[in-house]
C-alpha cells in the first residue's frame, strides 16, 4: 500500500465516524435512559413529588373513613347521644326524650334491651317484646334506665307501655299504668289522675314515639310531670 493512501476499509470508517459526529452534533447528548414506571420523578420549583402509583393506597372516590368502635351520634329528634361504653350490637333503638313539669330534661340515649329477641326491627315492631313469630300482647317503649341516664344526678326511668298492642299503627290510649321515676323517691305515674294523656305511633321500620301527660307525682298532690320520646330502631352488627 502506497503511503498516505486510504483503503476501502479506511474510508468506511471515516464515514461512519463523521456520521456520528455530525448525529451527535445536531442532536446534542444522547437520551438518557427512560426511568422505570412507578419511580418518584423530579419536582418542578413548588411542585410536590409525584410519588409511585403502585406506592399509593386505593381510595374510594368520595368514600369516608369507617369509623370502629363505639362512637357519640344524633338521634330521631336532633338530640345527642354519648358514645356507650361498649358498641351495640343486634337490636338497637336511637332515642330522644324530654321530660317536662316539675322536673325539666332532654336529652338521647341508646337502649340495647328491648326487644333482644327479635330478628329484626321489623319484627319487633310486629310482635312487640314476644318471642320471635308470637303475637306480642304488649310493646315496652324505650326506657332510660337500661343505659343508666341521670338527671340532676338521679337515675332516669320510664315505664312506658303500649298495651294491648297489635302491631304497627297509631295508638291514642293504653290500658296499663305509664311512670316516669327519678331515683328511688321521685315518681309519676297514671296511678292517681284522670287527666293523664297518652298516644303512641309504631312503624313498620320498628321506629316511633310516645307521649304521656299529666302524670301525677306518686307521693304528693298537686305536681305533675309529662313526658314524650321518639326512636330509631338499627340491626347493629357484632362488634
Amino acid at each position: 500500500m502506497m503511503p498516505g493512501r486510504m483503503t476501502s476499509r479506511q474510508t468506511v470508517v471515516a464515514v461512519v465516524a463523521v456520521t456520528a459526529c455530525v448525529v451527535a452534533a445536531c442532536h446534542g447528548s444522547p437520551a438518557p435512559t427512560p426511568h422505570s414506571i412507578g419511580t418518584a420523578t423530579a419536582a418542578s420549583p413548588g411542585a410536590s413529588p409525584t410519588g409511585s402509583p403502585t406506592a399509593r393506597a386505593s381510595v374510594t372516590r368520595g368514600a369516608s373513613p369507617s369509623p370502629s368502635g363505639p362512637r357519640p351520634t344524633t338521634g330521631p329528634g336532633g338530640c345527642s347521644i354519648a358514645a356507650p361504653a361498649t358498641a351495640p350490637s343486634g337490636l338497637t333503638l336511637y332515642v330522644c326524650y324530654t321530660i317536662s313539669g316539675s322536673v325539666s330534661a332532654s336529652g338521647g340515649f341508646i337502649d340495647s334491651d328491648q326487644g333482644a329477641n327479635a330478628l329484626s326491627c321489623a319484627d319487633w315492631a310486629q310482635y312487640g317484646g314476644e318471642a320471635p313469630g308470637s303475637a306480642g300482647a304488649a310493646l315496652q317503649a324505650p326506657d332510660p334506665g337500661d343505659p343508666q341516664v341521670t338527671v340532676n344526678g338521679q337515675d332516669l326511668g320510664f315505664d312506658l307501655v303500649i298495651d294491648p298492642y297489635s302491631g304497627p299503627g297509631t295508638y291514642p290510649s293504653t290500658a296499663v299504668a305509664q311512670s316516669v321515676s327519678l331515683g328511688d323517691i321521685l315518681s309519676w305515674s297514671t296511678n292517681n289522675t284522670k287527666t293523664a294523656t297518652f298516644t303512641a305511633q309504631v312503624s313498620s321500620d320498628g321506629s316511633g314515639s310516645l307521649t304521656a301527660g299529666e302524670l301525677a307525682n306518686d307521693s304528693s298532690k298537686g305536681t305533675t310531670e309529662s313526658v314524650s320520646e321518639s326512636w330509631v330502631c338499627a340491626m347493629e352488627a357484632a362488634s
